[in-house]
């Protein structure tokens, strides 16, 4: 049956596979310790997304020019990016790929080159509490909203703002989610994580 939880697995299925195809994580596992962030390291995967943090003594463009070129031979590997954001608010390097799957699809490969000892707030503090507090129900109500989010450009918004909306405050339906969205806070960095 094809349900959005199944929907979700398959594109985990296929970010997992252009990780393996670019040997990314071993690429930046060179330089640092990189992390699954984000919708793949959750298992709600929608958008055509990865996301990756990597953690360093000190982040240098050098390191990630290196990754992006080894990628970048990859027949798949359509465009490349960098970005010094060291002295903006996310104070790290970015990196992105975009990957045209064998179905044609483009995906986006976001990617932040961070000091071990960041301030904060970063997407690897998140993974683990995300995962705990995932439920069968909140599970199928952030895809629901993720997918209904696609399709509709009033509501734009990261993700973790669903994220937050369905699992602190309880939103099922992207009626409540539009309601939600006027009451709350959704600009800038955030350092939510879910109630324990």
């Amino acid at each position: 049956m094809d349900t959005a939880l199944t929907r979700a697995q398959h594109r985990l299925q296929v970010a997992r596979h252009i990780l393996a195809q670019l040997h990314l994580m071993e690429r930046w596992s060179a330089f640092g310790s990189p992390v699954l962030v984000g919708a793949a390291a959750y298992g709600l995967v929608v958008a055509p997304d990865i996301d990756v943090e990597i953690f360093c003594d000190k982040p240098t463009t050098e390191d990630g020019f290196d990754v992006l070129r080894t990628c970048a031979l990859h027949p798949q590997i359509r465009k490349a990016r960098f970005a010094n954001e060291l002295h903006g608010p996310d104070t790290g390097l970015y990196w992105q790929l975009r990957y045209v799957h064998d179905d044609g699809q483009e995906w986006k490969i976001d990617m932040w080159s961070l000091r071990h000892d960041h301030p904060g707030p970063y997407a690897a503090a998140l993974v683990e509490p995300m995962k705990q507090a995932l439920t069968d129900h909140a599970r199928r109500a952030i895809l629901a909203l993720k997918e209904q989010k696609l399709r509709d450009p009033t509501l734009q918004c990261g993700s973790i703002h669903i994220y937050r909306a369905v699992l602190d405050d309880g939103i099922r339906d992207v009626e409540q989610f539009k309601a939600w969205l006027e009451q709350n806070q959704i600009d800038g960095l955030t350092t939510w994580q879910p109630r324990t």
